[in-house]
């Protein structure tokens, strides 16, 4: 193991077992509208190399970042101790301003909507491994001393449907109750995605122009992950998401945007949050309660499990806690860095893919056609496609000169840098718009969230929902997949 991670995996089991690690401590976007919270807690040191003092700065209402005093040392050269000590003090501050509820069952803010779902199905709850560990499996269901009863939630709850929506965009879930409707549903989709997605014919020759826009199409999705939208001018760029806001209100502040899409393994994610006194946002939130299937404090959410579908088995059933976000990605004032865009660019012109590609296609082709058979099965005509495609790709790679890939990793790579000036400009040249470097923070416990749809799994989790601050006076969209 990785002697890095493994000292990093020892102090924060040693800290506390109740505070997970969160985001990174340098810069704060300079939007924030918060003022610098100066009290006794400010007043706690680090171990650094010398102690120092730390200011605590409220990112989103009730969310912390603590950023040190004494400008001199580099938050970037902190050892991992203190970068643990450091989210560990931020989650300390946060927790002391929670407004903790006395009562051993959930909140009032508890909800569902469906009539005819039994969330307290017992013979369920006691099918369910996971929540089987050695600090509770002797406490019995719904006895002994645990802190909150358990409950089920399925995303073929009917939603509330309850009041008009004019200011988000409409929620339109699928509601399936067996694993086999899903699955007949997905078909049909593949199907229909297929008929109007047929792609290129592989036995005509593709102009270079085809090749250069399908090659562009490609690399979209890498190109918004590195440099994912989030300038709240460009919000019409992003997906339209269910339950999000139709537009951006005027009198929104302290925004913090991100869309980015799902690459291969990588997992979609599309975040909104604004702020706004209580009676501004309360539209905003009576829409998202009218979309809601389960209506949640954070903190009770790992006392929630889902029951994917009505004859889905809960043995290792997950909790909402695994398919919803812990944490919102909050924007800084400073783009992200064009370096590596430019210079692979330089080393890797797509006008000289381009050209290679257009030579193999028309070389394969030439290759393929001298070969004529009447009646040729399709299946038969592929395959024979393809194994002419990979001789003639075979030979073409043996006469190029061999790679040394020892001296050329991308980690020993230097990349040039720019001014932020230079650097703006060259997103605005390249990319059209302006991409921010991130953080991120976590939602507090006492946010209450609106849960529109949920599914999926821990490692492929899928939500859909709005979290809202205690006060009213802040609002998190967020929606993932992968």
């Amino acid at each position: 193991m990785n002697k890095k991670y493994f000292v990093l995996m020892l102090l924060s089991l040693a800290l506390s077992s109740q505070f997970s690690l969160a985001a990174t401590v340098d810069g704060v976007n300079p939007n924030t509208s918060a003022e610098l919270k100066n009290n006794a807690k400010s007043n706690q040191s680090v171990q650094t190399k010398a102690p120092v003092k730390l200011d605590f700065i409220e990112i989103i209402p009730g969310a912390f970042k603590a950023v040190i005093r004494d400008k001199s040392i580099n938050p970037k050269k902190l050892s991992i101790e203190d970068e643990i000590t450091l989210e560990w003090k931020e989650k300390e501050h946060a927790s002391q301003r929670l407004k903790i509820s006395e009562k051993t069952d959930f909140g009032s803010e508890y909800k569902t909507f469906d009539l005819l779902y039994n969330d307290k199905d017992e013979q369920a709850l006691k099918e369910i491994k996971n929540y089987n560990t050695e600090s509770t499996r002797n406490q019995g269901y719904f006895i002994g001393g645990r802190d909150k009863p358990l409950r089920i939630v399925s995303p073929y709850m009917k939603k509330n449907g309850q009041g008009e929506i004019k200011l988000t965009n409409p929620v339109n879930t699928k509601d399936y109750r067996t694993r086999a409707d899903r699955d007949k549903a997905n078909e049909k989709a593949i199907r229909e995605y297929l008929d109007q997605n047929k792609g290129h014919d592989l036995f005509t020759v593709r102009s270079k122009q085809e090749i250069k826009e399908s090659l562009e199409s490609l690399l979209k999705p890498i190109e918004l992950i590195e440099y994912p939208i989030n300038n709240p001018k460009d919000y019409k760029m992003m997906p339209m998401i269910p339950g999000f806001p139709k537009k951006i209100p005027g009198f929104a502040k302290n925004i913090h945007m991100h869309s980015n899409p799902s690459f291969f393994q990588g997992r979609a994610y599309v975040q909104l949050t604004f702020g706004g006194t209580p009676e501004q946002l309360k539209p905003y939130i009576d829409e998202a309660r009218s979309n809601s299937k389960v209506v949640i404090l954070k903190s009770d959410l790992s006392h929630v499990y889902v029951k994917q579908f009505i004859d889905s088995k809960m043995d290792y059933a997950d909790s909402l806690s695994a398919l919803i976000p812990r944490s919102i990605l909050t924007v800084k004032n400073t783009t992200v860095p064009m370096g590596k865009f430019i210079q692979e660019r330089q080393d890797h012109p797509i006008d000289k893919f381009v050209d290679e590609i257009y030579e193999l296609e028309n070389q394969v082709l030439a290759e393929f056609n001298k070969v004529q058979i009447a009646d040729e099965d399709k299946s038969a005509k592929y395959k024979r496609y393809f194994e002419t495609r990979k001789r003639i790709e075979d030979a073409r790679d043996a006469l190029k000169p061999k790679q040394d890939y020892e001296n050329k990793r991308a980690k020993d790579k230097v990349y040039p840098t720019y001014t932020e000036k230079e650097n703006r400009k060259l997103q605005q040249q390249y990319l059209h718009r302006l991409s921010y470097n991130e953080d991120s923070v976590e939602i507090p416990d006492n946010y209450v969230l609106y849960v529109f749809d949920f599914g999926g799994s821990w490692n492929h989790p899928y939500s859909l929902g709005a979290a809202v601050s205690p006060d009213s006076n802040y609002i998190i969209y967020f929606c993932q997949q992968g």
